[in-house]
């Protein structure tokens, strides 16, 4: 059994490694009884990806086991470097979607997953993160369930004038046999910034954001565009900050939290309506903005869904060939059928946000502690260019990815630093003009040397 993958899968050749630092003891047998009781719920861990003449399929049930490697850990550098290996290696078409390596030291254990992007979104990640730790030492059952189709999230969708989106449909597909095959292999080199932000320091962002009554999506979207501005100037700051949306969540019947998925849409927020309005006024005009765009973007996805079934995706060759146009216009845009993408899409018009929320992963019962954990990718074909923040465990972190095509690594450290400072200057500044800040303190932004790492 197969089935064709959706068209912005069949675009998306990323990886996503996930490195997960464990404090404790496990055994090898435990570790691949978590791996294979978790190919076993998640059937794209099953399945194989095969090109044929029309696209990618789906084989169903063909993978052998997820593949385990064990590697002596030396120190923190050579955990980079095998992590570098493993972003930067295509995952084989005999073998699953996801690979691990675990490396092993005498007091710890760095587990190191890598998937393709192809079949999960960073969320799905922390999925497939949180069941094989609880699986190394809980006997809880994982329910399979049935592979995600396209159907699955049209539903009965129908359009009201079908010959409508037939003739889109024809439009783009003649529109995208023009694109020339380019001759060229891609040659991406991401720029990765890691850094993060007290409990405290959090605790106060939330407060703030409780007195404004806004969420704190909408603090780090204009934070993110006022940094932008700063850095770059308004005429050469991204016109766009984009913003996935997880199709999960309850607002999709067939989709649960547990499951794998890629795919969905986004919202964007224009930077150039911002202007010269006051911080807090801004974040809740976003506030505002940001619930009307998801509920636009849930309402629009079956029917982008249902027209996108019919759209032949460019081949690597023909994105390769948008790629460099992009490159000799200083643009980098990401190919993006119908806004359709994610947040790593390399643009000096676009910029993606995409904030993870609060991830919980410290189990109480288990017989290890997870110390870090940190997120990297790195794209075969198209120009990344994202900021990624996440809450561990009430911890605040930030994963800044860019493309050397897009901005050079002074360029990220800078709007790395500026970013901050406008964010712990609004989270101190006094709320309605009462003289405090929401908690009653002003309490300062607590800096550390950010973790970098240059490929």
């Amino acid at each position: 059994m197969k089935r064709k993958l959706f068209a912005i899968e069949q675009i998306a050749e990323m990886n996503i490694a996930c490195l997960v630092r464990l404090q404790g003891r496990f055994s090898l047998d435990q570790l691949r009884s978590a791996l294979a009781r978790v190919q076993g719920k998640h059937p794209v861990l099953r399945a194989l990806i095969r090109k044929e003449e029309h696209g990618l399929y789906y084989v169903q049930n063909g993978a052998p086991e997820i593949p385990l490697r064990i590697v002596a850990l030396y120190s923190e550098e050579h955990s980079w470097q095998v992590c570098q290996t493993e972003l930067t290696t295509v995952l084989a078409e005999d073998k699953p979607q996801l690979r691990v390596v675990w490396l092993q030291s005498e007091w710890e254990s760095d587990l190191l997953l890598t998937t393709s992007h192809r079949i999960c979104d960073l969320m799905s990640m922390f999925t497939i993160v949180e069941e094989v730790l609880r699986s190394l030492h809980s006997d809880e059952e994982l329910i399979p369930y049935a592979p995600i189709t396209t159907q699955d999230i049209i539903g009965g969708y129908q359009p009201l004038q079908p010959w409508k989106s037939k003739l889109t449909a024809r439009l783009v597909n003649g529109l995208l046999k023009l694109i020339p095959h380019s001759r060229y292999e891609p040659d991406n080199r991401e720029y990765h910034l890691e850094w993060k932000a007290e409990r405290p320091f959090f605790i106060a962002l939330k407060r703030r954001c409780k007195v404004e009554g806004v969420s704190v999506h909408a603090v780090l979207t204009v934070t993110l565009e006022r940094a932008l501005f700063a850095v770059f100037g308004k005429e050469r700051a991204p016109k766009w900050i984009i913003n996935p949306i997880d199709l999960r969540r309850g607002r999709f019947a067939a989709l649960t939290s547990d499951m794998l998925f890629y795919g969905g849409g986004n919202f964007k927020i224009s930077t150039s309506t911002a202007s010269d309005m006051d911080f807090w006024a801004r974040v809740r005009a976003v506030n505002a903005e940001i619930r009307k765009e998801i509920d636009r973007e849930i309402r629009d996805i079956p029917g982008r869904f249902h027209l996108i079934q019919m759209v032949h995706p460019p081949t690597s060759r023909q994105i390769q060939s948008i790629v460099r146009l992009g490159d000799a216009l200083k643009r980098n845009n990401r190919w993006s059928p119908f806004g359709l993408s994610h947040l790593s899409k390399g643009s000096w018009n676009r910029f993606g946000l995409s904030n993870l929320g609060n991830i919980v992963i410290n189990d109480s019962n288990a017989p290890f502690r997870v110390k870090d954990l940190r997120l990297y990718m790195h794209s075969f074909n198209i120009r990344t260019l994202g900021l990624i923040p996440y809450t561990l465990n009430g911890e605040m972190r930030f994963y800044l990815v860019s493309d050397e095509k897009c901005l050079r690594p002074d360029q990220v450290d800078a709007l790395k630093s500026k970013f901050m400072l406008l964010l712990e200057e609004q989270v101190a500044r006094p709320a309605y003009g009462s003289g405090i800040t929401p908690d009653g303190s002003v309490l300062p932004f607590v800096r550390r040397q950010p973790q970098t790492a240059q490929q």
